[in-house]
């Protein structure tokens, strides 16, 4: 049994925690921040992500996985990775992944998504629950897919790009490092990095860092 600690500590990662309900091969230690944290709701441990590289050195007996619904996850988790700790997939058991999918390390993906065939995920994405991912697409690192979302065959989503909730993706589009997809948008052609976009059909509206 691995333990394994949730980065961050906000209602994702308690809708996180439920996903090692019953798991055989991971127990759930804990919460690793970098910020205060007020909410009192979750039963476990939360540290202080200072206080966790003193008391919980890297070991083959502990992992991480992100919780951080967003790109600022990155800075944490390269931090950890180089200190040589690992992380793990956590996939909600009702979900469709085709036996030809390909997937990175630290993604968690919740329930009532199907992903089809040859579909490529990188690390430390987040796909919430209820997303139909298409055949052929490539999701780079940190991509973070809000419930709902339908992304249809070969599109490929490069690193960093936030998907809102109810958004349509057409296939063969691509989308640009940092883009931003707002919720309810439908993407029908490529977007460029550092945009968000929203509206049907989506239109730019602003740059973004």
């Amino acid at each position: 049994m691995i333990d394994v600690y949730v980065l961050g500590a906000g209602k994702h990662a308690t809708e996180v925690s439920e996903y090692f309900n019953n798991h055989q091969a991971y127990y759930l230690a804990g919460y690793v921040i970098n910020v205060d944290h007020h909410d009192h709701s979750l039963l476990k441990s939360v540290i202080q992500l200072h206080d966790f590289l003193k008391q919980y050195p890297a070991s083959p007996k502990l992992a991480l996985i992100g919780a951080i619904g967003n790109y600022q996850r990155k800075s944490i988790i390269e931090l950890l990775e180089k200190k040589g700790y690992g992380f793990i997939n956590i996939i909600h058991p009702h979900n469709y992944l085709s036996p030809t999918l390909k997937m990175g390390t630290g993604n968690c993906i919740a329930p009532g998504c199907v992903i089809n065939a040859n579909v490529n995920i990188g690390n430390h994405c987040i796909i919430n629950s209820n997303c139909n991912i298409s055949h052929d697409c490539i999701l780079e690192n940190y991509v973070t897919i809000s419930p709902g979302v339908t992304i249809a065959g070969n599109v490929s989503i490069k690193e960093g790009v936030f998907i809102g909730a109810g958004a349509t993706v057409i296939p063969g589009v691509t989308i640009g490092n940092n883009a931003y997809i707002a919720a309810g948008a439908c993407v029908t052609k490529d977007v460029l990095p550092h945009v968000m976009v929203a509206g049907v059909p989506a239109k730019v509206k602003k740059i973004i860092d």
